[in-house]
Protein backbone atom coordinates (compact mmCIF):
# COMPACT_ATOMS: atom_id res chain seq x y z
CA UNK A 1 0.00 0.00 0.00
CA UNK A 2 1.31 3.64 -0.49
CA UNK A 3 2.47 5.47 2.11
CA UNK A 4 0.48 8.47 0.98
CA UNK A 5 -2.70 6.67 1.10
CA UNK A 6 -2.56 6.24 5.17
CA UNK A 7 -3.15 10.09 6.39
CA UNK A 8 -5.98 9.81 4.77
CA UNK A 9 -7.48 6.47 6.01
CA UNK A 10 -6.62 7.60 9.39
CA UNK A 11 -8.67 10.94 8.65
CA UNK A 12 -11.61 8.42 6.80
CA UNK A 13 -11.82 6.90 10.34
CA UNK A 14 -11.45 9.85 12.42
CA UNK A 15 -14.63 11.55 10.32
CA UNK A 16 -16.18 8.25 10.84
CA UNK A 17 -15.88 8.08 14.74
CA UNK A 18 -16.91 12.06 14.78
CA UNK A 19 -19.94 11.15 13.12
CA UNK A 20 -20.64 8.15 14.88
CA UNK A 21 -20.48 10.62 18.28
CA UNK A 22 -22.21 13.70 16.63
CA UNK A 23 -25.10 11.47 15.89
CA UNK A 24 -25.12 10.06 19.58
CA UNK A 25 -24.96 13.41 20.72
CA UNK A 26 -27.52 14.53 18.37
CA UNK A 27 -29.75 12.16 19.41
CA UNK A 28 -29.45 12.72 23.23
CA UNK A 29 -29.98 16.60 23.22
CA UNK A 30 -33.62 15.52 21.17
CA UNK A 31 -34.41 13.14 24.13
CA UNK A 32 -33.24 16.21 26.30
CA UNK A 33 -35.25 18.68 24.20
CA UNK A 34 -38.22 16.37 24.48
CA UNK A 35 -38.12 16.23 28.24
CA UNK A 36 -37.95 19.72 28.83
CA UNK A 37 -41.06 20.68 26.47
CA UNK A 38 -42.70 17.76 28.59
CA UNK A 39 -42.02 19.45 31.80
CA UNK A 40 -42.91 23.04 30.49
CA UNK A 41 -46.52 21.95 29.30
CA UNK A 42 -46.96 19.75 32.34
CA UNK A 43 -46.81 22.56 34.36
CA UNK A 44 -49.41 25.13 32.98
CA UNK A 45 -51.25 21.89 32.40
CA UNK A 46 -53.63 22.92 35.68
CA UNK A 47 -56.26 19.86 35.16
CA UNK A 48 -53.63 17.51 36.05
CA UNK A 49 -50.87 18.94 38.00
CA UNK A 50 -49.92 15.67 39.52
CA UNK A 51 -49.63 13.74 36.38
CA UNK A 52 -46.98 11.61 35.62
CA UNK A 53 -47.46 10.73 32.29
CA UNK A 54 -49.21 7.43 30.70
CA UNK A 55 -49.48 4.48 33.31
CA UNK A 56 -46.86 1.80 33.15
CA UNK A 57 -47.65 -0.86 31.35
CA UNK A 58 -46.66 -3.52 34.85
CA UNK A 59 -46.80 -0.94 37.80
CA UNK A 60 -45.59 -1.67 41.12
CA UNK A 61 -47.81 -2.46 43.80
CA UNK A 62 -48.62 0.34 45.88
CA UNK A 63 -47.42 1.09 49.56
CA UNK A 64 -44.59 -0.19 51.72
CA UNK A 65 -42.86 -3.75 50.81
CA UNK A 66 -44.16 -5.84 53.83
CA UNK A 67 -41.34 -7.28 56.08
CA UNK A 68 -41.44 -9.62 58.81
CA UNK A 69 -44.17 -8.54 61.79
CA UNK A 70 -44.19 -5.08 60.27
CA UNK A 71 -47.41 -2.69 61.09
CA UNK A 72 -50.16 -4.02 63.13
CA UNK A 73 -52.62 -6.94 62.28
CA UNK A 74 -55.82 -5.46 61.08
CA UNK A 75 -58.43 -6.92 64.10
CA UNK A 76 -61.43 -4.63 63.13
CA UNK A 77 -62.68 -8.07 61.27
CA UNK A 78 -62.75 -10.13 64.13
CA UNK A 79 -65.35 -10.84 66.36
CA UNK A 80 -65.01 -8.43 69.41
CA UNK A 81 -65.12 -9.25 73.07
CA UNK A 82 -69.23 -9.33 74.18
CA UNK A 83 -70.51 -6.28 75.31
CA UNK A 84 -73.62 -4.70 76.07
CA UNK A 85 -75.17 -3.63 72.85
CA UNK A 86 -77.40 -1.01 72.48
CA UNK A 87 -79.82 -2.66 70.43
CA UNK A 88 -80.62 -6.19 69.72
CA UNK A 89 -82.21 -7.36 66.61
CA UNK A 90 -84.13 -10.55 66.17
CA UNK A 91 -83.40 -11.44 62.44
CA UNK A 92 -86.68 -13.17 60.78
CA UNK A 93 -85.60 -16.87 59.57
CA UNK A 94 -84.48 -17.50 56.29
CA UNK A 95 -87.22 -17.08 53.42
CA UNK A 96 -88.45 -20.38 50.94
CA UNK A 97 -84.95 -22.44 50.20
CA UNK A 98 -84.22 -20.73 47.03
CA UNK A 99 -82.91 -24.11 45.56
CA UNK A 100 -85.92 -26.22 45.79
CA UNK A 101 -88.73 -24.25 47.05
CA UNK A 102 -89.06 -26.04 50.75
CA UNK A 103 -90.24 -23.21 53.50
CA UNK A 104 -90.00 -26.17 56.81
CA UNK A 105 -86.37 -25.64 57.69
CA UNK A 106 -85.56 -26.12 60.88
CA UNK A 107 -83.22 -23.37 62.58
CA UNK A 108 -80.27 -25.24 63.91
CA UNK A 109 -78.77 -22.76 65.25
CA UNK A 110 -78.09 -19.04 66.03
CA UNK A 111 -75.33 -17.03 64.67
CA UNK A 112 -74.01 -13.26 66.00
CA UNK A 113 -73.51 -10.32 64.14
CA UNK A 114 -71.98 -7.09 65.99
CA UNK A 115 -72.36 -3.69 63.65
CA UNK A 116 -70.85 -0.60 65.12
CA UNK A 117 -72.71 2.57 63.90
CA UNK A 118 -72.75 6.17 64.54
CA UNK A 119 -75.79 8.03 65.94
CA UNK A 120 -76.70 11.23 63.75
CA UNK A 121 -78.20 13.76 66.74
CA UNK A 122 -78.12 16.96 68.01
CA UNK A 123 -77.99 17.64 72.03
CA UNK A 124 -79.62 20.62 72.89
CA UNK A 125 -78.82 21.48 76.54
CA UNK A 126 -80.75 24.65 78.22
CA UNK A 127 -78.50 26.02 80.93
CA UNK A 128 -80.80 27.49 83.96
CA UNK A 129 -78.00 29.71 85.34
CA UNK A 130 -78.65 31.49 88.83
CA UNK A 131 -77.91 35.29 88.66
CA UNK A 132 -76.94 36.16 92.47
CA UNK A 133 -75.67 40.19 93.90
CA UNK A 134 -73.96 40.89 96.20
CA UNK A 135 -75.08 42.15 99.15
CA UNK A 136 -71.57 43.72 100.19
CA UNK A 137 -70.89 45.76 96.75
CA UNK A 138 -74.08 45.15 94.87
CA UNK A 139 -72.83 43.36 91.66
CA UNK A 140 -74.42 40.73 89.79
CA UNK A 141 -72.26 37.71 89.30
CA UNK A 142 -73.95 34.17 87.20
CA UNK A 143 -73.41 30.66 88.12
CA UNK A 144 -70.92 28.58 85.31
CA UNK A 145 -71.69 24.92 84.31
CA UNK A 146 -68.58 23.20 83.20
CA UNK A 147 -70.26 22.50 79.87
CA UNK A 148 -70.67 25.90 79.23
CA UNK A 149 -68.09 27.04 76.64
CA UNK A 150 -69.43 31.08 77.12
CA UNK A 151 -71.08 33.06 79.77
CA UNK A 152 -72.63 35.03 77.37
CA UNK A 153 -76.78 35.45 77.73
CA UNK A 154 -79.21 37.69 76.66
CA UNK A 155 -79.06 38.04 72.76
CA UNK A 156 -76.00 35.95 72.58
CA UNK A 157 -77.44 33.29 74.74
CA UNK A 158 -77.70 30.67 71.41
CA UNK A 159 -73.82 28.72 71.39
CA UNK A 160 -72.21 25.86 69.70
CA UNK A 161 -71.56 22.75 72.46
CA UNK A 162 -67.84 22.39 73.29
CA UNK A 163 -67.69 18.87 70.81
CA UNK A 164 -69.54 20.49 68.06
CA UNK A 165 -66.45 23.19 68.03
CA UNK A 166 -64.04 20.93 68.84
CA UNK A 167 -64.94 18.99 65.67
CA UNK A 168 -64.95 22.13 63.50
CA UNK A 169 -61.20 22.82 64.20
CA UNK A 170 -59.98 19.30 63.55
CA UNK A 171 -62.32 19.28 60.37
CA UNK A 172 -60.47 22.58 59.20
CA UNK A 173 -57.10 22.33 60.35
CA UNK A 174 -56.44 18.71 60.53
CA UNK A 175 -58.81 17.26 57.73
CA UNK A 176 -58.62 20.37 55.29
CA UNK A 177 -62.10 20.95 55.00
CA UNK A 178 -63.51 24.25 53.79
CA UNK A 179 -65.59 26.01 56.43
CA UNK A 180 -68.17 25.93 53.65
CA UNK A 181 -68.33 22.55 53.64
CA UNK A 182 -67.89 22.09 57.45
CA UNK A 183 -71.42 24.05 57.92
CA UNK A 184 -73.05 22.34 55.24
CA UNK A 185 -71.85 19.08 56.66
CA UNK A 186 -73.30 20.25 60.09
CA UNK A 187 -76.66 20.99 58.53
CA UNK A 188 -77.43 18.18 56.24
CA UNK A 189 -76.03 15.39 58.65
CA UNK A 190 -77.16 16.66 62.35
CA UNK A 191 -79.43 19.57 61.58
CA UNK A 192 -76.91 21.91 63.31
CA UNK A 193 -77.52 25.28 61.04
CA UNK A 194 -74.19 27.44 61.38
CA UNK A 195 -73.52 29.63 58.51
CA UNK A 196 -69.92 29.68 57.13
CA UNK A 197 -68.82 33.13 59.66
CA UNK A 198 -69.82 31.06 62.41
CA UNK A 199 -67.65 28.01 61.82
CA UNK A 200 -64.79 30.74 60.81
CA UNK A 201 -65.67 32.74 64.07
CA UNK A 202 -64.85 29.48 66.38
CA UNK A 203 -62.01 28.88 64.60
CA UNK A 204 -60.79 32.31 65.86
CA UNK A 205 -61.97 31.89 69.54
CA UNK A 206 -60.23 28.10 69.86
CA UNK A 207 -57.15 29.29 68.34
CA UNK A 208 -57.02 32.15 70.97
CA UNK A 209 -57.42 30.25 73.96
CA UNK A 210 -54.37 27.89 72.79
CA UNK A 211 -52.07 31.02 72.66
CA UNK A 212 -50.61 29.74 75.78
CA UNK A 213 -50.59 26.15 74.50
CA UNK A 214 -48.69 27.45 71.64
CA UNK A 215 -46.16 28.72 73.51
CA UNK A 216 -45.24 26.11 75.49
CA UNK A 217 -44.60 24.13 72.66
CA UNK A 218 -42.32 26.77 71.06
CA UNK A 219 -40.13 26.77 74.74
CA UNK A 220 -40.18 22.81 74.18
CA UNK A 221 -38.97 23.11 70.70
CA UNK A 222 -36.14 25.81 71.82
CA UNK A 223 -35.26 23.34 75.16
CA UNK A 224 -34.85 20.53 72.46
CA UNK A 225 -32.15 18.00 72.05
CA UNK A 226 -32.53 17.15 68.60
CA UNK A 227 -34.91 19.72 65.73
CA UNK A 228 -36.17 19.33 62.17
CA UNK A 229 -36.49 22.54 60.29
CA UNK A 230 -38.36 22.93 56.84
CA UNK A 231 -40.60 25.68 55.03
CA UNK A 232 -42.83 25.97 52.14
CA UNK A 233 -44.90 28.74 50.54
CA UNK A 234 -48.07 29.97 51.80
CA UNK A 235 -50.27 33.11 51.20
CA UNK A 236 -52.12 35.75 53.21
CA UNK A 237 -54.01 37.30 51.43
CA UNK A 238 -53.27 36.30 48.24
CA UNK A 239 -49.44 37.26 48.73
CA UNK A 240 -46.72 35.25 49.35
CA UNK A 241 -45.68 34.13 52.75
CA UNK A 242 -43.89 31.30 54.30
CA UNK A 243 -45.14 28.50 56.51
CA UNK A 244 -42.41 27.08 59.16
CA UNK A 245 -42.06 24.16 60.91
CA UNK A 246 -39.79 22.94 63.76
CA UNK A 247 -40.47 19.46 64.54
CA UNK A 248 -38.77 16.68 67.25
CA UNK A 249 -40.29 13.13 68.34
CA UNK A 250 -43.19 14.87 70.27
CA UNK A 251 -43.49 18.26 69.57
CA UNK A 252 -44.12 20.42 66.21
CA UNK A 253 -44.11 24.69 66.42
CA UNK A 254 -45.21 26.39 62.99
CA UNK A 255 -44.85 29.84 62.14
CA UNK A 256 -46.20 31.94 59.23
CA UNK A 257 -44.69 34.56 57.75
CA UNK A 258 -43.94 36.87 54.86
CA UNK A 259 -39.75 36.88 55.62
CA UNK A 260 -38.13 33.33 54.56
CA UNK A 261 -35.14 34.12 56.06
CA UNK A 262 -33.33 33.72 60.06
CA UNK A 263 -35.50 36.18 61.17
CA UNK A 264 -38.46 34.42 61.04
CA UNK A 265 -37.07 30.88 61.80
CA UNK A 266 -35.21 32.90 65.34
CA UNK A 267 -39.27 33.05 66.46
CA UNK A 268 -39.16 28.88 66.16
CA UNK A 269 -36.04 28.31 67.60
CA UNK A 270 -34.47 31.14 68.86
CA UNK A 271 -30.81 32.55 67.87
CA UNK A 272 -29.33 31.04 69.98
CA UNK A 273 -29.84 27.01 69.60
CA UNK A 274 -27.69 25.35 70.55
CA UNK A 275 -28.88 21.51 69.86
CA UNK A 276 -28.94 19.69 66.90
CA UNK A 277 -30.48 21.05 63.77
CA UNK A 278 -31.89 18.56 61.04
CA UNK A 279 -32.77 20.63 57.34
CA UNK A 280 -32.01 20.21 53.97
CA UNK A 281 -28.74 22.54 53.15
CA UNK A 282 -30.87 26.45 53.24
CA UNK A 283 -28.58 28.70 54.03
CA UNK A 284 -30.01 30.93 56.81
CA UNK A 285 -29.74 27.58 58.76
CA UNK A 286 -25.55 28.27 58.90
CA UNK A 287 -26.23 31.11 60.91
CA UNK A 288 -26.63 29.21 64.32
CA UNK A 289 -23.19 28.50 64.78
CA UNK A 290 -23.74 27.45 68.16
CA UNK A 291 -25.80 24.43 66.62
CA UNK A 292 -24.64 20.89 65.62
CA UNK A 293 -26.29 20.70 62.19
CA UNK A 294 -26.84 17.54 59.85
CA UNK A 295 -28.29 18.33 56.23
CA UNK A 296 -30.33 15.87 54.30
CA UNK A 297 -28.89 13.39 52.53
CA UNK A 298 -31.98 12.11 50.25
CA UNK A 299 -32.00 15.88 48.89
CA UNK A 300 -28.57 15.41 48.14
CA UNK A 301 -28.67 11.79 46.85
CA UNK A 302 -31.78 13.07 44.24
CA UNK A 303 -29.14 16.05 43.51
CA UNK A 304 -26.84 13.50 42.75
CA UNK A 305 -28.94 11.28 40.57
CA UNK A 306 -29.85 14.47 38.45
CA UNK A 307 -26.90 14.99 37.31
CA UNK A 308 -25.54 11.81 36.59
CA UNK A 309 -28.63 11.09 34.48
CA UNK A 310 -28.08 14.70 32.59
CA UNK A 311 -24.02 14.98 32.33
CA UNK A 312 -21.44 13.06 29.86
CA UNK A 313 -19.90 10.25 31.19
CA UNK A 314 -16.50 11.88 32.04
CA UNK A 315 -19.02 14.48 34.43
CA UNK A 316 -20.82 11.99 35.61
CA UNK A 317 -17.76 10.55 37.86
CA UNK A 318 -17.82 13.18 40.35
CA UNK A 319 -21.74 13.17 41.32
CA UNK A 320 -21.67 9.17 41.02
CA UNK A 321 -18.62 9.09 43.79
CA UNK A 322 -20.16 11.46 46.29
CA UNK A 323 -23.60 9.23 45.87
CA UNK A 324 -21.39 6.05 46.96
CA UNK A 325 -20.19 7.64 49.77
CA UNK A 326 -23.58 9.04 51.49
CA UNK A 327 -24.54 5.67 50.41
CA UNK A 328 -21.67 4.19 52.34
CA UNK A 329 -22.81 6.32 55.55
CA UNK A 330 -26.32 5.41 55.26
CA UNK A 331 -25.08 1.42 55.12
CA UNK A 332 -23.19 2.02 58.22
CA UNK A 333 -25.63 3.63 59.95
CA UNK A 334 -28.17 0.24 59.24
CA UNK A 335 -25.31 -1.71 60.00
CA UNK A 336 -25.43 0.30 63.69
CA UNK A 337 -28.92 0.61 64.56
CA UNK A 338 -28.89 -3.49 63.58
CA UNK A 339 -26.16 -3.90 66.65
CA UNK A 340 -23.54 -5.10 63.80
CA UNK A 341 -21.25 -2.47 64.46
CA UNK A 342 -20.52 0.01 67.49
CA UNK A 343 -20.83 3.77 67.72
CA UNK A 344 -16.97 4.03 67.85
CA UNK A 345 -16.67 2.40 64.48
CA UNK A 346 -19.93 5.05 62.81
CA UNK A 347 -17.68 7.81 64.44
CA UNK A 348 -14.16 6.80 62.97
CA UNK A 349 -16.04 5.85 59.37
CA UNK A 350 -17.75 9.76 59.64
CA UNK A 351 -14.67 11.26 59.91
CA UNK A 352 -13.06 9.39 57.12
CA UNK A 353 -16.19 10.19 54.88
CA UNK A 354 -15.95 13.51 55.31
CA UNK A 355 -12.23 13.57 54.56
CA UNK A 356 -13.28 11.72 51.44
CA UNK A 357 -15.53 13.92 50.59
CA UNK A 358 -13.38 17.29 51.25
CA UNK A 359 -10.56 15.62 48.94
CA UNK A 360 -12.95 15.10 46.14
CA UNK A 361 -14.29 18.72 46.13
CA UNK A 362 -11.07 20.34 46.74
CA UNK A 363 -9.56 19.54 42.78
CA UNK A 364 -11.28 22.61 40.22
CA UNK A 365 -14.08 20.80 38.43
CA UNK A 366 -14.17 22.02 34.00
CA UNK A 367 -17.84 21.27 34.81
CA UNK A 368 -20.28 24.09 36.26
CA UNK A 369 -22.62 21.96 37.92
CA UNK A 370 -20.00 20.14 39.51
CA UNK A 371 -18.19 23.24 40.25
CA UNK A 372 -21.15 24.48 42.18
CA UNK A 373 -21.53 20.82 44.10
CA UNK A 374 -18.58 20.87 45.01
CA UNK A 375 -18.44 24.19 46.47
CA UNK A 376 -21.53 23.42 48.76
CA UNK A 377 -19.69 19.97 49.95
CA UNK A 378 -16.61 21.76 50.65
CA UNK A 379 -18.10 24.27 52.78
CA UNK A 380 -20.75 21.48 55.03
CA UNK A 381 -18.89 18.12 54.62
CA UNK A 382 -18.68 17.81 58.12
CA UNK A 383 -22.67 18.40 58.69
CA UNK A 384 -23.23 15.42 56.22
CA UNK A 385 -23.09 12.52 58.56
CA UNK A 386 -23.65 13.70 62.14
CA UNK A 387 -26.02 10.86 62.37
CA UNK A 388 -22.63 8.47 62.45
CA UNK A 389 -22.05 10.24 65.51
CA UNK A 390 -25.12 10.50 67.50
CA UNK A 391 -27.50 7.32 67.06
CA UNK A 392 -30.67 9.87 68.04
CA UNK A 393 -30.11 12.37 65.02
CA UNK A 394 -31.92 11.22 61.72
CA UNK A 395 -29.89 11.26 58.38
CA UNK A 396 -32.45 13.16 56.92
CA UNK A 397 -35.30 15.74 57.41
CA UNK A 398 -37.85 13.69 57.18
CA UNK A 399 -39.90 14.52 59.78
CA UNK A 400 -39.93 18.22 58.98
CA UNK A 401 -41.54 16.86 55.56
CA UNK A 402 -44.44 14.72 57.22
CA UNK A 403 -44.71 18.52 58.96
CA UNK A 404 -45.10 19.75 56.16
CA UNK A 405 -47.43 17.17 54.49
CA UNK A 406 -49.70 17.95 57.50
CA UNK A 407 -50.03 22.00 56.44
CA UNK A 408 -50.43 21.11 52.73
CA UNK A 409 -53.46 19.38 53.12
CA UNK A 410 -54.89 22.68 54.16
CA UNK A 411 -52.73 24.74 51.27
CA UNK A 412 -54.38 22.94 48.51
CA UNK A 413 -57.92 23.35 49.70
CA UNK A 414 -57.63 26.78 49.94
CA UNK A 415 -54.65 28.41 49.57
CA UNK A 416 -53.63 29.97 52.53
CA UNK A 417 -55.66 32.82 55.14
CA UNK A 418 -57.31 35.65 54.15
CA UNK A 419 -55.54 37.92 57.07
CA UNK A 420 -52.88 38.26 59.22
CA UNK A 421 -54.81 36.75 61.94
CA UNK A 422 -55.90 34.01 60.61
CA UNK A 423 -52.98 33.06 59.60
CA UNK A 424 -51.83 33.53 63.08
CA UNK A 425 -53.91 31.30 64.59
CA UNK A 426 -53.74 28.62 61.62
CA UNK A 427 -50.07 28.36 62.77
CA UNK A 428 -51.44 28.38 66.44
CA UNK A 429 -54.11 25.42 65.74
CA UNK A 430 -51.49 23.32 63.78
CA UNK A 431 -49.41 23.50 65.69
CA UNK A 432 -51.65 21.87 69.43
CA UNK A 433 -53.00 19.60 66.74
CA UNK A 434 -50.00 18.35 65.16
CA UNK A 435 -48.34 18.02 68.96
CA UNK A 436 -51.27 16.24 70.30
CA UNK A 437 -51.36 13.84 67.04
CA UNK A 438 -47.51 12.87 67.72
CA UNK A 439 -48.22 12.20 71.44
CA UNK A 440 -51.18 9.97 70.83
CA UNK A 441 -53.64 12.36 72.37
CA UNK A 442 -57.34 12.15 71.42
CA UNK A 443 -57.53 16.45 69.75
CA UNK A 444 -61.31 16.24 69.73
CA UNK A 445 -61.67 15.03 73.21
CA UNK A 446 -58.93 17.76 74.35
CA UNK A 447 -60.22 20.78 72.71
CA UNK A 448 -63.41 19.69 74.27
CA UNK A 449 -61.92 19.88 77.42
CA UNK A 450 -60.22 22.83 77.06
CA UNK A 451 -63.39 24.55 75.76
CA UNK A 452 -65.09 23.51 78.95
CA UNK A 453 -62.68 25.06 81.39
CA UNK A 454 -60.67 21.86 82.42
CA UNK A 455 -57.69 23.40 80.87
CA UNK A 456 -55.74 19.83 79.94
CA UNK A 457 -51.74 20.40 79.20
CA UNK A 458 -50.68 20.24 76.26
CA UNK A 459 -47.00 18.70 77.34
CA UNK A 460 -46.62 16.25 79.96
Amino acid sequence: MDDSAKPHDAAEARIAQLETQLAAALKRIAELEDLLNRNQRGGKRQAAPFSKGFPKSDPKKPGRKSGDGYGTPPVFRAMPEPAPADQVIDVPPPAACPHCGDAAAAIESIDEQVQRDIEVRTVVRRFKIPVARCACCGRRRRGLSPLQTSAATGCCASQIGPMARSAMVFMNKTLGVSIGKIADLFGTLWGLEVTPGGVNHTIQSIGRRCQTDYQSIIDAVRKAKHVTGDETGWRIGGLGAWLHAAATPDVCAYLIDTARGADATDQLIGANFSGTLVHDGWKPYDRYARATHQQCNTHLLRRCNEMIEAATPGAARFPAAIKSILQRGLLLRDQRDAGERSLRSTRIHATKLAGRVSALCKPTKRNRANERLAAFLYRHARHRFTYLRDTGVDATNWRGEHAMRYAVVNRKVWGGNRTRRGADVQAILMSVLRTLKLRGVDAIDWLRRKLTHLNPPILT
